[in-house]
């Protein structure tokens, strides 16, 4: 080692640099804990408007809607997932858990400036397999505004209190029941323990522009 060695200190550098870290840091935290609060909002505000929905259609007879099913989330927090049978498959919207920056990659009408704020993201399934990935997503911005997209059918939304959450609700489901549809897997794919599961299906699950 170098006794010569030493390290030079630039008090007035080191204070400039630390005052950024700071500003960034509570800025990060002040829009974290703000996304927070509006994902929490809109996600109970969606979540009671698809329940409500769907009750009332089950009061109509339509019984190929099941009874909603909130499920406790692993992360804690007071976050749930919301499950939505319908027919003999489901839809689940997760909540996720944290905030990021918007994919450039998703097909989404967000202005350009938008993907890089912070936003909340609420996420939806086909079925519960662990290994299936979304098909469709919600993304709740700083500014208010929210954007939905996914296979075909994007909605967005300028601001959080403009939003008609049951028109919303009756507008989901009616695009799941339309737009989803099941068919048969090849037969290299059907195999016997498959068809022997009472709970597995042998089929998947398609989207417009599947076919």
């Amino acid at each position: 080692m170098n006794d010569d060695f030493h390290i030079s200190h630039h008090p007035k550098q080191e204070e400039k640099a630390l005052l950024s870290l700071e500003g960034i840091l509570l800025e990060r935290r002040h829009q974290r804990e703000y996304i927070q609060k509006q994902t929490t909002m809109f996600v109970e505000s969606l979540f009671a408007a698809l329940r409500t929905v769907i009750y009332e259609c089950r009061e109509r007879g339509l019984t190929e809607l099941g009874e909603p099913r909130l499920i406790d989330h692993p992360a804690g927090g007071n976050r749930r997932a919301l499950q939505i049978p319908i027919e003999d498959w489901s839809v689940i919207f997760v909540p996720l858990v944290g905030e990021a920056w918007p994919n450039f990659r998703d097909d989404a009408r967000i202005p350009g400036s938008a993907f890089k704020e912070l936003c909340g993201r609420i996420a939806v399934f086909i079925g519960n397999e662990p290994a299936t990935t979304s098909f469709y997503d919600f993304l709740i911005l700083p500014n208010g505004s929210w954007f939905a997209w996914g296979y075909g059918w994007p909605r967005q939304e300028s601001t959080f209190k403009s939003t008609d959450f049951r028109l919303l609700a009756f507008e989901i489901i009616e695009s799941f029941v339309k737009d989803i549809h099941t068919t048969w897997r090849i037969r290299v794919e059907t195999e016997l323990s498959m068809a022997m599961d009472s709970r597995k299906r042998a089929y998947v699950f398609g989207l417009p522009g599947d076919e």
